[in-house]
C-alpha cells in the first residue's frame, strides 16, 4: 500500500512539475513579463534582420534570464 501511495505522489510530481507548485503569482507574472519584453525585442531584431539592417553576428543583445 505505501508502494501505490510513492509511485502516484511521485507520477503526480512528474506530471505537474515542481515549477508549479514553488511559483507565487508574483513570480509568475515576472517570469511571464520577462517572456514578453525578450520577444519585443527579438521582433526589432528579426525586422531589422529582415531588412539587411542587422549586425553580422546572429547572437541577441538579450539576455534571456536575468539575475535574480
Amino acid at each position: 500500500m505505501k508502494t501505490l501511495i510513492l509511485l502516484a505522489v511521485l507520477a503526480a510530481v512528474v506530471v505537474v512539475g515542481c515549477s508549479g507548485l514553488v511559483d507565487t503569482p508574483s513570480q509568475r507574472h515576472r517570469r511571464i513579463m520577462n517572456s514578453i519584453e525578450y520577444d519585443s525585442h527579438r521582433i526589432v531584431d528579426d525586422w531589422d534582420h529582415f531588412w539587411l539592417a542587422d549586425r553580422p553576428s546572429y547572437l541577441s543583445y538579450w539576455n534571456i534570464r536575468e539575475a535574480d
